[in-house]
């Protein structure tokens, strides 16, 4: 494997939406139609510190106390308790990652056809219920070649 794509397999960023099984909801996670509450998961898996912007779509709550940037350190990871939201995902050197999560499970994920010159940070996007079942779906652009978009019709 040459240097660069050494380097680009290090620089990992994940994002997750989990099922959570504590009933514990705020006001901005609460929907009358809420089947599940669950969890917007961000990892940073790179070796430097990653600048996130989530950008809120469909008048989706704002996300991390409604910062504009959040800064995950390395190797670290934040979780925002949700019924539901819709946006799309900014990091530097990554390609624009959008998803949706459902008040009833459902969820779909998109990213960019192809990576951009320059991205060297991965974007891996994955429903995760509880318990896991099987494979679970995931979208997401590889070090190089094709990204992927999935669909979870009932997270």
């Amino acid at each position: 494997m040459a240097p660069s794509s050494k380097l680009a397999v290090a620089l990992l960023l994940a994002v997750a939406v989990l099922a959570a099984a504590s009933p514990a909801a705020t006001a901005q996670t609460n929907h009358k139609n809420c089947d599940k509450d669950k969890k917007i998961t961000v990892q940073n898996l790179c070796a430097h510190d990653v600048v996130l912007t989530l950008e809120p779509l469909a008048n989706s709550p704002h996300l991390f106390n409604g910062a504009a940037n959040y800064t995950l350190h390395p190797h670290s990871h934040a979780e925002c308790p949700v019924c539901w939201w819709t946006g799309r995902l900014h990091a530097t050197g990554a390609p624009t990652a959008e998803f949706h999560v459902g008040p009833d499970g459902g969820s779909f994920y998109l990213a960019a056809n192809t990576r951009s010159p320059g991205q060297g940070v991965p974007v891996i996007i994955s429903p995760h219920g509880a318990p896991l079942v099987g494979e679970c779906p995931a979208v997401g652009c590889p070090v190089s070649g094709r990204c992927s978009v999935s669909q979870v019709p009932s997270g």
